[in-house]
């Protein structure tokens, strides 16, 4: 058997990585375009409702309401719905930024700038993710200095579940690395 270059592993491993991203960013996209749609669907309705009891008022002029402000509803939901979102994703890593994208879709948050967005992240994001790792509820799967190398941070739910044989077969597959199996390794 030929020994694969390790260039072309790392590749390999990076071209997997990439795989993973699209098709969890593809997911996340079709989610949203349903929440977009539906959320068009019910401004046009209340827009007919409001010029039907009155032509005067122009719907238009109604300010959008950013009701997230400070508030996340009861007591510690940000962090239940960071610790479900992760969860979701096991046994595969997720992305700090699809974390970012998923709390602000489930909480209906927007930002006016990107510092404004930045800045929640570092604090109520970023503190409520180190909470679960001390807890041992995730596991960091990026370097400890991501920041400093411009990678995007990973984070895994910590489970006491025992992969399958074939889950663990196609995580390597996926990942471009070539499995043999325990039949061919005696031929």
């Amino acid at each position: 058997m030929r020994k694969t270059p390790s260039y072309l592993k790392g590749l390999a491993e990076t071209r997997a990585r990439a795989a993973g991203d699209a098709q969890r960013f593809k997911k996340l996209h079709e989610e949203i375009g349903e929440k977009l749609a539906r959320a068009e669907h019910d401004l046009a309705a209340c827009d007919r409702l409001i010029e039907r009891f009155d032509e005067r008022l122009d719907p238009g002029l109604i300010e959008p309401i950013h009701a997230w402000q400070g508030r996340y509803g009861k007591r510690g939901a940000l962090g239940e719905e960071i610790r479900r979102i992760i969860q979701s994703a096991w046994p595969d890593e997720i992305t700090t930024t699809e974390i970012v994208w998923r709390v602000q879709i489930h909480f209906q948050m927007s930002f006016l700038t990107w510092r404004e967005k930045k800045r929640w992240q570092d604090n109520s994001l970023r503190n409520t993710i180190k909470a679960l790792l001390a807890k041992g509820e995730v596991e960091r799967v990026h370097d400890v200095l991501y920041g400093l190398t411009g990678e995007v941070g990973r984070w895994r739910w910590k489970s006491d579940a025992v992969l399958s044989l074939d889950h663990l077969h196609a995580q390597a597959a996926g990942a471009g690395v070539a499995v043999q199996s325990c039949d061919d390794a005696h031929e």
